[in-house]
């Protein structure tokens, strides 16, 4: 579909509904309501400032709520507030007036045909001079909550005018000193009560209910033009039918990609969770759903509506930005001359610099990124329609662009070095979706995996092959994006079972791609051996290639589904003892080729406290593979995973090994012979632990330190130089800033026995080196654990 034709479907439901009503006001007379009020008795219309003062009396101060908390700050809320328990008021006589007004209110606000509005009381409030209600908006009471109405009472009062602003409109609301003033406005509008200047603002608030509507009147809707639905349909059509360019064409005749099997047509009111439903859309929302309604029915389109949740990153400016972003780490002089040296801390971070302040007022700049999900899906019944999903940009289309709306969250972060200026705002809109009935399983099953896996199980179990294997491979048009971490528990075990019922090697394979060899635990592993034997061994050696292919070192889990291997390994072994064991050391070999960096990684950290860290975390997983290389005998496996362990270059990893040897003999390691792959490593410990006792012990006066050098600059060679002198305990060091940072960052790093100091006398300032008395208590400290880690090995 073209960019034209495209926003054609935006730009033709702009024209339905014409302009959104977002509030209105109505005035009528007062002589239906007859209000009594607990501790004042029946008040008086127009409401006299002696009755006024006396609500006031009994009345207590308003709270408001934040979230799920209800607070009280006179900052935000000013008013008296009477609780509903107290306030009686003649129903049937006030519902005379209240009715008929609820009807009229209901066609301003464009809700006619949608069900039956009705008002249920909330609260009293008395507004006195200089008292206010910040702009807020309102939280929704019931589920069924579309907004609020606001009954002004008669009285002598200036100021307290109401004003409601929706999508940068503004509506002005005052009362009337002779009559009822009935002011509603949509649940999401943000308002605001402005300071009463004289006397006393009186206000009856309610809760706008709309109850759901009979079938029959639901299938009417909204009135809109045939001519409109003609030409939305024709949109519709073009979307469906005209193929997306793709984002990283292979070649010139893969430019084009497959049509979109989806529209998503954003609403604009916005919703909540609990407000939220396929009945309750407001003004100009109802009639353009209705349209697409109308213009789906003709072209064979499933039709849901849907929250979407949006969030969009924008660049931002401040209109007085006058300094660099860079000025901030920097402290200017009284002369305007940078000090070099100076640097401005956090605590001395004043008003007064320009560039600290995170302005109120910003332009916006360009889009950086914008993500949209969509929950909450409901049939035009209002039935609920469990699915979750992200949408692309190529599928969502609007009449008003998200950014024009009013956030009901944002976050502003200034220059940070690695970008500039940004703004994060989060939205809550409606959404109509559509979709051809012929692409229903595809665009369930891309919104609910688990639900697609469940309808092709239920296939499965009917023998119903064909069929489930066609819905398979209509899936395979969404499927290498599903992401397994973001769907439930079990999700895994759902996948192996279909994969093994498809009686397909290609479609069971590309249904596991998604997942990694990580999700295979004990609970999986004769689902995984079924699989081998379904589709053989070569089957299995390709899916756990292309798993290898796709993953990550750096950034995926290599370590934690190692640790369970040898349980897998007993299952598998336990049911079948040939196809068990080759299966379980092909997860073996998997194993110990994502460990194997990790040791490499492991030895180059500088840090000795990350190092020790790491290497804890290596002592699972090591077990785990040895362990399991025991239960498979596997020979050759084992004897290639310990020359790595033990091999001189990874002397390094010997305390890790001795972690390993404690975990697997245990405390009464003693009373049986330990396997030989755990004999190996006792061997290996004891020569490392010997020869390391072996170097003579540390002199008195003897200050070198031993410093494994990454870094080739001439810093760090005079540094080691310094570090390795055996006499020399101070260096005075006179560099530059940025210098100094460099050996201040080297030391820290290695977690060397070194206090770097600066002093702040000459050009430039004086790097102080002191190595310290605790690298003596160190060393000892170690030669002890050493001679005990040795005697500890000794006893098996």
């Amino acid at each position: 579909m073209t960019a034209a034709s495209f926003q054609e479907i935006g730009e033709v439901l702009a024209e339905v509904g014409g302009a959104d009503v977002f509030s209105c006001q109505r005035r009528r007379s007062f002589s239906d309501l007859h209000l009594e009020v607990q501790g004042i008795g029946k008040i008086e219309m127009p409401v006299s400032k002696k009755q006024a003062q006396g609500l006031c009396d009994i009345a207590r101060p308003a709270r408001y709520g934040r979230g799920t908390a209800t607070l009280l700050d006179r900052q935000v809320r000013d008013t008296w507030e009477i609780p509903k328990q107290q306030v009686k008021i003649d129903a049937p006589r006030w519902h005379r007036t209240l009715v008929p007004m609820l009807q009229r209110l209901q066609a301003n606000l464009g809700l006619q045909g949608q069900g039956l509005l009705r008002a249920e009381l909330h609260s009293m409030l008395v507004y006195a001079r200089g008292q206010f209600f910040r702009p807020h908006q309102d939280s929704e009471k019931d589920d069924a909550m579309i907004g609020t109405l606001a009954i002004t009472l008669p009285s002598h009062f200036k100021g307290g005018a109401l004003v409601v602003e929706h999508q940068g409109k503004q509506a002005t609301y005052r009362g009337s000193k002779k009559n009822l003033s009935f002011v509603a406005f949509y649940a999401d509008c943000l308002h605001e009560v402005r300071p009463v200047t004289e006397g006393y603002r009186i206000v009856l608030t309610y809760n706008l209910i709309l109850e759901k509507q009979q079938p029959s009147a639901q299938e009417t809707g909204p009135v809109v033009p045939p001519l409109l639905v003609e030409n939305l349909a024709q949109a519709l059509r073009s979307h469906f039918e005209t193929p997306l360019p793709r984002r990283r064409p292979s070649s010139d005749d893969e430019a084009l990609g497959p049509p979109p099997n989806r529209l998503v047509y954003l609403l604009d009111h916005q919703y909540t969770e609990r407000g939220f439903a396929a009945q309750h859309l407001k003004g100009s929302d109802a009639v353009r759903a209705n349209a697409l309604r109308l213009a789906a029915r003709s072209c064979d389109c499933e039709v849901v509506v849907a929250l979407a949740e949006i969030q969009e990153s924008w660049t931002c400016y401040e209109t007085d930005w006058s300094y660099s972003s860079q000025d901030r780490y920097r402290y200017w002089n009284r002369y305007g001359e940078l000090d070099e040296d100076d640097e401005l801390d956090e605590d001395d971070w004043d008003d007064e610099h320009p560039s600290q302040i995170e302005p109120d007022d910003y332009e916006l700049g360009e889009l950086v990124d914008r993500g949209i999900t969509l929950t909450h899906w409901q049939d035009e019944a209002g039935e609920v329609v469990p699915l979750t999903t992200l949408v692309s940009e190529e599928e969502v289309c609007s009449s008003t662009p998200t950014s024009e709306l009013q956030a009901y969250a944002s976050e502003y972060e200034g220059y940070t070095g690695n970008a500039g200026n940004t703004l994060d705002r989060w939205y809550r809109r409606a959404a109509i979706v559509l979709w051809p009935r012929q692409h229903d399983f595809s665009v369930r099953g891309e919104a609910s995996p688990a639900w697609a896996l469940q309808q092709l199980q239920q296939r499965i179990d009917s023998e119903r092959i064909a069929e489930a294997q066609n819905l398979a491979d209509a899936m395979l048009t969404f499927w290498p994006q599903v992401r397994p971490s973001d769907e439930a528990p079990g999700f895994f075990d759902q996948a192996l079972g279909v994969a093994y019922g498809l009686y397909d090697p290609y479609l069971a394979m590309s249904l596991l791609l998604p997942f990694d060899v990580g999700a295979i635990g004990p609970d999986q592993a004769n689902g995984w051996l079924a699989l081998m034997q379904r589709y053989g061994d070569d089957w299995v050696l390709g899916l756990l290639g292309e798993w290898e292919r796709g993953f990550d070192l750096y950034f995926g889990d290599t370590l934690g589904w190692i640790t369970p291997l040898p349980r897998v390994s007993e299952v598998l072994c336990s049911a079948d003892g040939v196809w068990g064991r080759q299966c379980g050391i092909q997860l073996l070999e998997v194993a110990w080729r994502r460990l194997r960096p990790k040791l490499k990684m492991v030895i180059e950290l500088t840090r000795p406290g990350q190092r020790g860290k790491a290497m804890n975390d290596l002592v699972e997983p090591l077990l785990g593979i040895l362990e399991s290389a025991e239960i498979l005998a596997a020979e050759v496996e084992r004897g290639a995973v310990l020359k790595v362990l033990c091999a001189k270059a990874n002397e390094p990893l010997i305390p890790c090994l001795l972690a390993v040897l404690r975990s697997a003999v245990g405390p009464t390691a003693a009373e049986s012979p330990i396997p030989k792959s755990f004999d190996i490593l006792r061997q290996r410990c004891i020569a490392g632990f010997r020869a390391w006792l072996q170097v003579p012990a540390r002199q008195a006066g003897d200050w070198s330190l031993a410093f494994d050098r990454h870094c080739s600059c001439q810093l760090c060679v005079t540094l080691e130089r310094f570090l390795k002198d055996a006499r020399q305990q101070v260096l005075e060091w006179p560099i530059a800033k940025a210098k100094r940072q460099h050996i201040h960052n080297v030391i820290d790093g290695h977690e060397l026995p070194v206090r770097h100091e600066t002093r702040r006398q000459g050009s430039p300032y004086v790097l102080v080196l002191t190595k310290k008395q605790q690298l003596f208590k160190l060393e000892a400290k170690a030669r002890r654990s050493w001679q005990a880690d040795l005697d500890w090995l000794g006893a098996y």
